[in-house]
């Protein structure tokens, strides 16, 4: 207890400016610490790889997981924990790596293909909740494993079992073996073109489960081979990372540590960032973002990336009204899209479909539904609800975006005898909703799509094959036979041009269903003090990559 009061004092100090402070304006020199500090609105759900999920924990996660390879802002992929990149079969269906000799995990174990499996098979296991096992469905046996774990998990006679133990078949995932202990191969029921994409992600991170956890430093019991490990995580308050002594990057000067203030309002944010007291701002409230671009010397520090962030309501359509196509074509119609930009400060433009508009293959000839009042409540008379109906709107609560468009749309819908009333809710709490079934009518809803192709959004949000109890990331549980069909044909598809036509055509399709009220392709703007190096900035999940930092004059993190 005496531990958790002396760091809470400490970041207590922090925002009340206990350490040295200076104006942006005064200086862009490099300062006089080695710890990376910034701040979060909200407590991270997880860093464990296969539940880190929004922005931040995307990029947090990555400060202690590693990936086999990744993709850098110029969209070449480039080996990380892997030797090389893979060898990929003429069929398309077997990728082989091989894993950097001498790679240790951050509790000092060391790194092998057994490990790179047993990570894998956790992403199956429903007893970790993995959130984004829709990417890597496509392993062979992949369906096969899940079950049988799931199995596993409702027989009562597993408690009289050893911990770990599994005993329905298939007790190993066929889709990824260990050929030696450097040496690995994934299987794929199919040809994937995205398949790199996906293994480049944050939800593909090595993870190896530490036998020395005791839950003090950290609430989750895994080692990484990133370059920093957390060193103390008090929720709601502050986390902690430290140099990894086992990371095989090589860093002259990394950061001694990494601090990351919790529950701190994004207002709060940016005046700290103003004082150089944060390195970093992920987000920026309306109010500061005008201010920053105002300001010469502040403007010069936003980096901003376009039409990265679809946002929209989520239209349930198992549940009623809007399992009525000419609901969810009325609500469309209902919202003024232009209204909304200037509510916004035009920090983006009007959504005309599913897809960020940074993915290839966009589909630029979607129509854009109009603002038409009129239309809309002709369209409610045509479904049967001349006189409007009720509803209920979720909305995560501490994001500001979010909420005023939620009030926008409110009024909107309002104003042809829709009354969406507001459900206020943690960002944590609505995406533990907003995925079980017949739970949550209207919500708002955004997307960060992981890579630059079209499947990993549309297959992920739309395809009715990937329905299911819990846990949905189809939200909208939008089905369409026609679509699913479409979803088939692109995954068989190998000539490149052909199955972007087959994305585009699902556009077209989701567009005229409308699962999705249509709302603005949100911009993605953070702010970088003059002094930090070596961040990378693209229109993918997660949009900042800050684990190779280091502050100017220090040498910037290399691979070997």
């Amino acid at each position: 207890m005496r531990g958790r009061r002396a760091l809470a004092l400490a970041w207590a100090a922090v925002l009340v400016g206990g350490f040295q402070t200076r104006s942006l304006a005064a200086s862009s020199t490099k300062p006089a610490r080695d710890t990376l500090r910034l701040a979060v609105e909200a407590d991270p759900r997880s860093l464990d790889p296969v539940r880190a999920f929004s922005n931040e924990e995307g990029t947090l996660s990555r400060f202690v997981f590693d990936t086999l390879l990744e993709a850098g802002v110029d969209g070449q992929f480039r080996p990380v924990l892997a030797e090389s990149l893979p060898e990929i079969s003429s069929d398309g269906l077997t990728y082989t790596f091989r894993l950097h000799p001498g790679v240790r995990f951050s509790n000092g174990q060391p790194l092998t293909s057994i490990e790179v499996v047993k990570s894998f098979e956790r992403i199956f296991n429903p007893v970790h909740g993995a959130l984004l096992t829709v990417y890597f469905k496509n392993l062979l046996g992949a369906a096969e494993f899940e079950s049988a774990r799931k199995r596993e998990q409702q027989d009562p006679g597993r408690d009289a079992r050893g911990k770990g133990e599994r005993w329905i078949e298939p007790v190993a995932l066929a889709g990824v073996e260990s050929m030696d202990p450097l040496t690995f191969r994934f299987r794929l029921k199919q040809p994937d073109l995205a398949f790199l994409h996906v293994l480049g992600t944050p939800a593909g991170g090595i993870a190896r489960v530490d036998a020395s956890w005791d839950g003090k430093r950290s609430p989750i019991p895994l080692a990484g081979t990133g370059a920093y490990r957390i060193r103390r995580w008090v929720p709601g308050a502050a986390l902690r990372f430290e140099q990894n002594p086992h990371s095989f990057r090589t860093v002259s000067k990394p950061f001694r540590g990494i601090d990351v203030l919790i529950n701190v309002h994004r207002t709060t944010q940016a005046m700290m960032f103003e004082r150089g007291e944060l390195d970093f701002l992920y987000f920026l409230a309306d109010q500061d973002f005008i201010r920053f671009r105002r300001n010469p010397s502040l403007r010069s520090l936003l980096r901003v990336v376009r039409g990265t962030t679809p946002t929209y309501v989520v239209m349930n359509c198992e549940m009623g009204p809007f399992t009525n196509r000419l609901v969810r074509v009325a609500l469309n119609h209902a919202v003024d899209r232009q209204g909304l930009m200037k509510v916004l400060s035009h920090r983006g433009q009007p959504q005309r479909g599913p897809l960020p508009l940074v993915v290839s293959g966009f589909n630029r000839g979607l129509p854009e539904y109009s603002y038409d009042p009129v239309l809309a409540r002709r369209l409610l008379a045509e479904a049967g609800f001349p006189n409007g109906f009720a509803t209920q709107l979720w909305a995560p609560q501490e994001n500001p975006v979010w909420m005023k468009s939620a009030l926008f749309v409110q009024q909107n819908l309002r104003e042809i005898g829709v009354e969406a009333r507001i459900h206020s809710v943690s960002f944590a709490a609505l995406n533990d909703s907003v995925g079980r079934r017949r739970t949550v009518p209207l919500s708002m809803y955004n997307w960060v799509t992981i890579a630059d192709d079209p499947k990993e959004t549309l297959d992920c949000l739309l395809n009715g094959d990937n329905i299911t109890e819990q846990a949905c990331m189809n939200t909208s549980f939008y089905s369409n036979l026609d679509v699913q069909e479409l979803f088939r044909q692109a995954d068989r598809e190998v000539n490149p041009a052909q199955r972007i036509s087959h994305y585009q055509s699902i556009e077209r399709q989701v567009v005229r269903d409308a699962p999705w009220i249509f709302l603005i392709q949100l911009d993605h703007e953070m702010a970088v003090q003059p002094w930090l190096r070596g961040f990378e900035f693209r229109g993918f999940w997660p949009p900042a990559r800050l684990e190779a930092c280091s502050f100017e004059g220090s040498t910037e993190a290399r691979r070997p």
